[in-house]
């Protein structure tokens, strides 16, 4: 019997980047279950993540001139409705942004006839003023958007006006970051791990990820409680790095907190760590909350749209009000950041009412043991994103 055809549409499949992990892994495993799958990328790269399946790539030069931006769109448009011709495909899921647009005009200006999935990775509203118009006037023309959480499928529908939506939260395999999780951390990092209350957060260092708020907690925390010896430990790079390098001097925190940059393997670093701390201002997901329930490790998390509430807190509705600090199922919620960015110690600007609470959760978390063991069952909620559970809805849109 024929199997159906897919063709995965993503502007690249490079290694690191969160998107192109997922579409390579739901790509993959509809190829292993049923369906012939190939991938199709606008740029080649020298790293990029595993796949199975066939792969075809336009390899055209990265340009960040607009016109030049638009002319790759319409020209991907172009060949992904020739491929879908050529190979009979019956269903495009596309990721990403530049993805999405192409696989949408390859329907509307070149007649592609198969059926058009696009996914959405990450808070639309975030994106500047034309990519949101640009939404709003072509999504709609999809047969389903995809969402990767109720809180982004929210924002489509109320702020997007979309009624083509659903959701599909990340796959989670957890049998590969168990193998992960068995590895050594770098040599020179294992000596954190021998003494002290180790806090752990992992991202990149960018605006949405708001660590500057995450030090400024911390100095408190550190202050209030020398006798654990608290650590921080950030894993990640990003252009914030010299500024958040610069605040951790500022408030003399060099012993204390430990910037260790981009970590290929993170689970032995949370596996070992004793709290995972989550700091950001907006999320699409979160795929660092699963990865770090996973190792049923305590996580403190703000209460930011969208992915963490729904991911820690799944007893809640996405815009329930609750009182803050929420002692949620799975993780405990703190009330979300402001969305302004500074780098300020203590001293020239004290704690915000966020910022305070923050602080005392993990003062609480790290003083009281059976706080702790409560939230020692992060495994158990991991379970519900696993890789056949997931699939399941992805087959029932294709």
């Amino acid at each position: 019997m024929d199997r159906d055809k897919i063709l995965i549409v993503i502007p690249d499949l490079q290694l690191g980047g969160g998107a192109q992990r997922i579409a390579a892994e739901v790509g993959s495993n509809l190829n292993k279950r049923d369906y012939e799958v190939t991938f199709f990328t606008v740029y080649d790269e020298e790293t990029i993540y595993g796949y199975d399946g066939e792969y075809i790539t336009l390899d055209r030069p990265r340009i960040s001139l607009p016109l030049g931006f638009s002319f790759n769109i319409l020209r991907a448009a172009r060949r992904i409705a020739k491929v879908c011709k050529e190979r009979d495909i019956d269903t495009v899921i596309s990721f990403m942004m530049m993805g999405n647009l192409s696989t949408v005009l390859s329907r509307v200006v070149f007649r592609n006839k198969a059926k058009i999935i696009l996914s959405v990775r990450n808070n639309p509203l975030k994106s500047d003023k034309k990519s949101r118009w640009q939404k709003k006037m072509l999504y709609g023309k999809a047969d389903k958007v995809v969402a990767l959480s109720e809180g982004v499928e929210h924002i489509l529908k109320k702020d997007f006006s979309l009624s083509n939506t659903t959701y599909i939260h990340n796959i989670q395999d957890i049998e590969k970051f168990n193998k992960l999780a068995e590895k050594e951390v770098k040599e020179e990092h294992k000596e954190i791990f021998n003494d002290g209350f180790v806090f752990i957060t992992i991202g990149s260092l960018r605006r949405a990820k708001g660590q500057w708020y995450l030090l400024r907690c911390f100095k408190k925390v550190v202050e209030a409680n020398k006798e654990y010896d608290p650590k921080l430990i950030i894993l990640g790079d990003g252009n914030l790095k010299p500024k958040l390098i610069r605040l951790t001097k500022d408030m003399n925190l060099e012993n204390n907190v430990l910037l260790l940059g981009k970590v290929e393997n993170v689970f032995p670093y949370l596996k070992k760590s004793d709290c995972f701390v989550f700091s950001s201002i907006h999320e699409g997901f979160g795929n660092v909350l699963t990865e770090a329930l996973s190792q049923n490790l305590p996580v403190i998390s703000t209460d930011c749209i969208a992915g963490p509430r729904e991911i820690l807190c799944p007893e809640l509705e996405i815009n329930e009000e609750i009182e803050y600090p929420y002692y949620g199922r799975y993780g405990i919620l703190t009330e979300s950041f402001e969305d302004r960015m500074f780098f300020k110690t203590l001293e020239e600007e004290s704690l915000s009412k966020q910022e305070e609470m923050f602080a005392k959760i993990m003062n609480e978390l790290m003083q009281d043991g059976t706080l702790g063991g409560k939230y020692s069952n992060g495994l158990e909620r991991v379970e519900e994103f696993e890789v056949d559970k997931i699939l399941i809805q992805w087959k029932k849109l294709v």
